[in-house]
């Protein structure tokens, strides 16, 4: 415990305390994040110094954090890794570091701030654990719907992600409302850059379905229509989540999307569409029955047992006529009636 009060301060240690990261100013300096991801090298270690693997930077960085900040410090340092997770070079490496760690340890006594530092924490956690669905959102790239069943499972992903983040949108609004802290408003312009990417991701598959849906396979097509109510609500949920940007000053908006919204003649389409389809799927079904009841018929009849009987050649005392008749030939023979069970 002395030791550990008594410890000298490592470089690492002063800089970052000295940085905008963990100072009482209300903004990060972006220079002093690139300068983290560096090891805050000092001017003499700049030259000849050998480069730390960014991945023991990132574990120095949560090691070297105060037990005790205030407020302003908590949020910037929250700010700080949501910066560092979307880097690109580096955000993987910083994504585990950051799901390491177990957050602050002492509590805000102001319960709404210490709300909204954990509903923060826990978005960046929810990030940290999709961020290969992020990045491929970020970087607009997304399947195609012949592909769309085997990576249906990241569409159902960015889904629950958004639905978990628009669930803390009243909580970002009151303390907007409440605390004039500008960090927050850098806060949430970080948090609208990633939930804009993820739901344009998914807007785009719907939007191509909505075009194309008469050409799809029936599975794929009543896979993707299943997500139209989902997206319909994801889309008046982000309508909301951009709201947001009324407590900010016009230089600092985010820009309004052109909103894509599915109509009711949209959705009378594609119910007219899918009911064909179960109509159509009923039909085939109805027919392959019946082909199979015309086949077993066949393989039944007299003539079929004598001239295609090796089709059941290792049956036991003529089985195929025993399992055709009303009343059980072998009904008193014990040995038959075991036989019977296990074929049954």
């Amino acid at each position: 415990m002395f030791s550990k009060f008594f410890k000298q301060q490592t470089d690492f240690e002063k800089a970052l305390l000295n940085s905008s990261i963990l100072n009482n100013q209300p903004f990060l300096n972006i220079g002093d994040l690139k300068q983290l991801m560096q090891g805050f090298p000092q001017e003499q270690q700049l030259i000849c110094r050998t480069p730390q693997p960014i991945k023991k930077t990132f574990q120095k960085f949560f090691q070297s954090l105060p037990d005790k900040v205030s407020y302003r410090v908590k949020l910037k340092i929250l700010a700080t890794c949501h910066v560092l997770l979307d880097d690109f070079m580096h955000g993987e490496q910083f994504c585990e570091s950051l799901l390491d760690w177990d957050g602050f340890r002492y509590k805000e006594k102001n319960q709404d701030k210490e709300k909204f530092i954990k509903i923060y924490f826990e978005m960046l956690q929810r990030f940290a654990n999709c961020l290969y669905l992020l990045k491929m959102a970020k970087s607009q790239k997304s399947y195609t719907l012949e592909s769309f069943t085997e990576n249906q499972s990241d569409y159902y992903k960015a889904i629950n992600l958004l639905t978990i983040i628009f669930t803390y949108t009243s909580i970002i609004k009151s303390e907007l409302d409440k605390h004039q802290e500008d960090i927050i408003g850098e806060i949430v312009l970080l948090m609208w850059n990633d939930v804009i990417a993820i739901y344009l991701f998914f807007e785009k598959i719907i939007m191509h379905f909505i075009l194309d849906f008469q050409t799809l396979q029936t599975p794929i097509f009543f896979q993707l229509n299943d997500l139209i109510p989902d997206y319909i609500r994801l889309t008046s949920q982000i309508q909301q989540f951009y709201k947001l940007n009324d407590h900010f000053q016009e230089e600092k908006q985010f820009t309004e999307p052109q909103w894509k919204i599915v109509d009711q003649k949209i959705l009378d389409e594609l119910e007219q569409f899918k009911q064909r389809l179960k109509i159509q799927s009923a039909r085939s079904r109805l027919v392959k029955n019946k082909s199979k009841a015309s086949f077993s018929t066949q393989l039944l009849s007299p003539q079929h047992q004598s001239t295609g009987s090796f089709l059941f050649g290792n049956t036991t005392l003529g089985y195929v006529k025993r399992l055709s008749t009303v009343d059980d030939p072998f009904d008193n023979s014990e040995e038959m009636s075991k036989k019977y069970k296990m074929i049954k």
